[in-house]
């Protein structure tokens, strides 16, 4: 009777020993997948779909996209079905990328605050941030291509 009482013991143990380290791994997994508001996901869903957007921060992979995940998976699918820009199209978004350090810094001054949310994950804030430079520089660019 000791002996079934001790493996049912031991039993029970490993039983919540296994399920408490499971609840930790599945905390630790949601630690490292941000979840932001629908309206950043479809900014970066925009800014890579329509413009080109790659993260110099952070990687993107790891943000949860809900509703919007199938089309980010549709957009990678074509994406590596693409030929990558050529090195003299890169040069030339490079030096245009070093023009617009100048605007950048004059600008600075007329700048509206980025409008974070309270107590969002620290990566949206980040995430949002980048966004917010990333769309001010394209848009500022393409309308100084208008002007030549």
């Amino acid at each position: 009777m000791k002996q079934l009482t001790r493996i049912t013991l031991s039993l029970l143990l490993v039983g919540i020993v296994s399920l408490s380290s499971f609840g930790f791994v599945s905390a630790q997994d949601d630690m490292m997948t941000p979840v932001c508001d629908s309206t950043l996901i479809t900014m970066l869903y925009i800014a890579e779909n329509d413009y080109g957007f790659q993260s110099e921060m952070m990687d993107l992979s790891t943000f949860d996209k809900g509703r919007y995940a199938e089309l980010f998976e549709e957009m990678m699918a074509m994406m590596d079905d693409e030929e990558m820009m050529d090195d003299e199209e890169m040069m030339d978004d490079e030096m245009a990328d070093e023009e617009m350090m100048d605007d950048e810094e004059m600008m600075d001054d007329m700048m509206l605050p980025i409008g974070n949310i309270d107590g969002e994950d620290e990566a949206c804030t980040a995430l949002r941030e980048e966004l917010d430079t990333f769309f001010y520089d394209t848009f500022t660019m393409m309308g100084d291509m208008g002007s030549e």
